[in-house]
């Protein structure tokens, strides 16, 4: 009998264990396009723009040179600092009157959010599903600062010298629904759970009368 009962609580943990959640996709691009069409940053300095320098946590630069970001993200709220060089050069104000942020995945999802510097604030959010993971756009910022932090395409002071700072969030939130794989395990161990019952029953002792 006790043997039973490890065998169906094997195949119990079998169950729970096929239910749990896969990382959401890496985040391969962040680009910031001003209202006028003309003006972008991009997280890869190969676009020939100029290079919005991602970092997570504060002083840790995932692109300090131009290279392609792959940044693992976390289930929930995921935030960033961003920076990127001044445009347009030797003077102090914003180059657009509004940028639209577009971050894209590895698994092809892509969400953007528009900062209006007016109303100082996100608009336009957007959000995307691919397979279990929902992407939603939940913050970002980018306003002209008497600093220079960066230059056009790498990470050190250069260029201009106000340059742009800001912040950009997202939310990743997997859904409960199993996928193909995840079925096959669940129906496995809800076989083996049944049979493991089964033989609890055929294994408790009769009674005979007389």
């Amino acid at each position: 009998m006790n043997k039973t009962i490890l065998f169906t609580a094997a195949a119990t943990a079998l169950v729970f264990v096929s239910t749990g959640a896969n990382a959401a996709a890496n985040l391969i691009s962040a680009a910031v396009t001003g209202s006028n069409g003309a003006t972008i940053w991009n997280t890869t300095s190969a676009t020939r723009s100029n290079t919005v320098f991602v970092q997570q946590p504060i002083g840790n630069v995932m692109n300090p040179e131009g290279q392609a970001l792959n940044d693992p993200t976390e289930a929930g709220l995921n935030s960033f600092s961003i920076n990127g060089d001044g445009w347009p050069m030797g003077t102090k104000g914003a180059s657009d009157p509004a940028y639209k942020m577009t971050l894209t995945f590895a698994d092809g999802a892509q969400i953007s959010g528009i900062y209006n510097a007016l109303f100082d604030d996100v608009l336009d959010a957007t959000s995307a599903t691919v397979g279990n993971t929902t992407y939603t756009f939940t913050g970002f910022s980018w306003d002209r600062s008497r600093a220079d932090n960066v230059s056009g395409t790498i990470a050190r002071p250069g260029g201009d010298g106000r340059d742009y700072a800001g912040q950009f969030s997202f939310t990743a939130v997997e859904s409960a629904v199993p996928e193909p794989t995840t079925w096959v395990m669940m129906l496995a161990g809800f076989g083996m759970i049944g049979l493991g019952l089964r033989l609890r029953r055929t294994a408790a002792p009769r009674v005979v009368y007389a």
